[in-house]
């Protein structure tokens, strides 16, 4: 089957004042390659981390707010609606499954006695860690089969992307 994503040169050069060439690439060029790459490691892998998320029985939505809560603390459940881009009712219902799995609890807010937060569970990190551990392995596989030079670059500058990214501050809801 072919792919209908449009062929991409990965970047393009052009020369600057004061510079010899720099590398110039727009944010939704990259974003592109970024679809590119992931589609290609989907189409070798990703089974068994779906195998996981179906054993769990856990919706890449609750997933995501796993992940939102593991990351960024104890939310509201309208701030994981914000997230998630869903109604309240909707992030409310994806909140009580996975209350009544155990990933998570509702807890009072210290502020508002009346409101609940939202908050990760020991078995929810367990449950992320697990799913991390699994995508990171079929992701070796794919990347295994690169040349050691794209490899190797290809790793050089994912630290340097991580780094920036980290140093980004929180956009989340």
């Amino acid at each position: 089957m072919a792919s209908r994503a449009p062929k991409l040169s990965p970047v393009s050069t052009s020369p600057r004042a004061g510079r010899s060439h720099t590398l110039r690439v727009g944010a939704l060029r990259v974003g592109a390659l970024i679809g590119q790459v992931m589609s290609h490691i989907h189409r070798r892998s990703a089974g068994d981390t779906l195998a996981i998320l179906h054993q769990a029985g856990l919706t890449m939505a609750q997933l995501v707010t796993l992940h939102v809560l593991e990351h960024g603390g104890t939310r509201s459940v309208s701030a994981i609606a914000g997230c998630l881009r869903l109604s309240p009712a909707a992030a409310s219902h994806l909140v009580d499954r996975l209350v009544d799995q155990g990933l998570v609890v509702r807890v009072e807010d210290p502020a508002d006695r009346r409101q609940k937060r939202v908050t990760i569970t020991a078995s929810g990190r367990r449950l992320i860690d697990r799913v991390q551990r699994e995508r990171t392995r079929e992701m070796s596989e794919v990347v295994a089969r690169l040349s050691p030079e794209v490899r190797g670059q290809f790793g050089l500058v994912l630290v340097r992307v991580i780094e920036e990214l980290s140093s980004l501050p929180q956009e989340m809801s």
